[in-house]
């Protein structure tokens, strides 16, 4: 697992008064409004309360939509530490992931937004979600601007949170006499990690597989029609590698050798960007 790098996510409202509505549920809605807009139902479904209002043609919406889920594993080894087994059931358990990203209009003013969704309650018993003030945050899923919309990018991929620990560790060789014994090298707490592109050569054949896949890295958005969906759609699984400790049990780890799956953790995913 690749140590935290992540410090640009503080959430950034710059260069012009922009018209933003956000709730706790990823609910938009305008007042005095007459009609749904179809295209937001069909992206976020229908228990979604549409963008409404007399001039609703005149603005964009902005979407975050977060289809990850957890590796059955990883939430195995969180209840076998103490945390409520109902998680196994729940199918619409979520990731915690934030995403920051940067509306460009046609005057060249920048809007820069953190999006962030998903469980804020998924993590390891032993750890106090007090460490981790971004879990605490009221969900941010969606927003809408004036029209006059020139693109929408990712200031960089998004982050999802690893809600256990995860150990590295060494095999120490031994001698005729002493057995290979392991070393522990280095705990990951805990943490917000953000997704890396897979390697790749000169030529673009994939070298060393991490997170995301080069062909689904985000393009921007560009030019969306007043009254467009722009949406943004994260998918995958959050997982991770296990090792057996001294006592026979599996836990969140890989030894340091094992390095396709140390660039792996925490998972694949898939990124698209939407215009409806």
């Amino acid at each position: 697992m690749k140590p935290n790098t992540d410090a640009s996510f503080k959430g950034r409202y710059r260069g012009r008064t922009a018209l933003m509505f956000a709730s706790m549920a990823g609910v938009v809605a305008f007042t005095a409004c007459d009609a749904f807009n179809p295209a937001f139902l069909d992206v976020l479904g229908p228990s979604v309360v549409a963008p409404r209002g007399p001039d609703s043609a005149g603005h964009v919406v902005i979407a975050f939509r977060n289809d990850a889920t957890f590796d059955e594993r990883v939430l195995d080894s969180l209840v076998a530490a103490g945390l409520d087994e109902a998680l196994l059931t729940d199918q619409t358990l979520r990731p915690r992931v934030r995403l920051l990203l940067r509306i460009t209009f046609v005057d060249q003013n920048t809007l820069d937004v953190e999006f962030n969704d998903g469980s804020s309650t998924v993590i390891d018993p032993l750890v106090d979600p007090r460490d981790f003030p971004d879990l605490l945050q009221t969900p941010q899923n969606n927003l809408v601007v004036q029209c006059d919309v020139a693109r929408v990018d990712l200031l960089t991929l998004p982050s999802v949170f690893v809600p256990t620990a995860f150990e590295i560790t060494r095999i120490d060789p031994g001698d005729e006499n002493t057995p290979p014994f392991r070393v522990r090298n280095q705990i990951i707490p805990a943490q917000f990690e953000q997704l890396q592109l897979d390697t790749v050569d000169q030529f673009g054949n994939t070298v060393v597989l991490r997170n995301i896949n080069t062909r689904d890295a985000p393009a921007p958005a560009i030019s969306p029609n007043c009254g467009s969906v722009v949406t943004l759609t994260l998918s995958g699984q959050l997982s991770l590698p296990f090792e057996r400790n001294f006592v026979g049990v599996d836990l969140p780890g890989v030894l340091i050798t094992d390095l396709a799956r140390l660039a792996a953790s925490p998972g694949r995913f898939r990124l698209t960007v939407g215009i409806r």
